[in-house]
């Protein structure tokens, strides 16, 4: 299961690198999906970080989990254990 997450959180990664790269050059009319999937998907890991914000907190780097969880959600979640 963990090269699952490992791929699933290499995939995000690339959907936020077009997700920015589209912000700071737009890709066309084509892609403007990318950037409302991407908004979404900020309100989603910011609600999950806000519901689970002292779970994270017991960690040694509460801010690095923090936007290890804004980048992957609950793909990291479910690596913390």
């Amino acid at each position: 299961m963990s090269h699952f997450l490992s791929f699933a959180k290499g995939a995000l990664a690339m959907f936020w690198l077009v997700a920015l790269v589209n912000l700071a050059y737009p890709l066309g009319e084509l892609h403007r999906p990318i950037l409302l999937l991407s908004g979404v998907l900020v309100l989603v890991h910011a609600a999950e970080i806000l519901l689970l914000d002292g779970r994270l907190k017991a960690r040694p780097a509460p801010w690095l989990e923090r936007l290890q969880v804004l980048l992957f959600g609950v793909l990291h979640l479910r690596s913390l254990g």
